[in-house]
């Protein structure tokens, strides 16, 4: 099974302690980062996990409290400072840009790479983000601002080729890939196989919720 795992850089509430950081997460999807939250500390927390950021490109937010995205600002900062270059995308409800533009502006002036806000609804789920392993969608909260908590589901992968039936029935190289994607094959005299012959189908699949406690989910709530 290849790497899907969650890392928790702090879950502590608005108060500080010396126990427990600010809010926030990380999910490792096949070396990619996904950071959920960013509250005060976070970027220390993250060199901590030895995590690297250089394969951080995605931030989402629950919500716009401070211990939720105090942190945003110091390790956009940071970023800036290693010579970043790739596009960092943060996705959050709206507002977070409005507030963030004045501070980048005075102290992030010369950055070296882009900082692209998304920024979506709350009052009902969405897919927010997708790319070749997995999507993202949002899962309404209640508290006291708008709020949601966020969906993580890896993609049915393409299906294992079996390669006792491909040497077996003499398969092109050129035909394996519309197979693992499902299609049968048909031999040069117009024989089909079928291609739960040839292939062996991926059993498994992760999707990881990650949601505030004690919020609840408005759509469970309103049953």
């Amino acid at each position: 099974m290849e790497k899907f795992e969650l890392h928790i850089l702090g879950c502590g509430s608005a108060l500080p302690t010396t126990r427990h950081f600010a809010t926030s997460q990380v999910v490792n999807v096949r070396d990619k980062l996904y950071m959920i939250d960013c509250g005060e500390g976070s970027q220390l927390q993250f060199r901590k996990s030895r995590l690297k950021f250089s394969r951080l490109n995605h931030i989402f937010i629950s919500h716009l409290h401070g211990d939720h995205c105090f942190g945003l600002l110091g390790l956009i900062s940071t970023l800036n400072l290693l010579g970043r270059t790739a596009e960092l995308h943060i996705h959050s409800p709206k507002g977070l840009e409005t507030l963030f533009a004045p501070m980048l502006s005075f102290f992030c002036r010369q950055m070296t790479y882009k900082v692209l806000f998304h920024e979506f609804e709350t009052k009902e789920p969405g897919m927010i983000y997708e790319d070749r392993s997995l999507t993202v969608t949002t899962i309404p909260l209640r508290h006291r601002m708008p709020c949601c908590g966020f969906l993580f589901a890896e993609k049915q992968r393409p299906n294992h080729i079996i390669r006792e039936m491909v040497d077996f029935y003499e398969v092109p190289v050129y035909e394996l890939n519309r197979i693992k994607n499902g299609e049968d094959y048909v031999t040069p005299e117009g024989k089909i196989i079928s291609n739960s012959l040839l292939t062996r189908r991926l059993i498994y699949r992760v999707v990881m919720p990650i949601v505030r406690i004690p919020s609840i989910c408005l759509r469970l709530q309103n049953r």
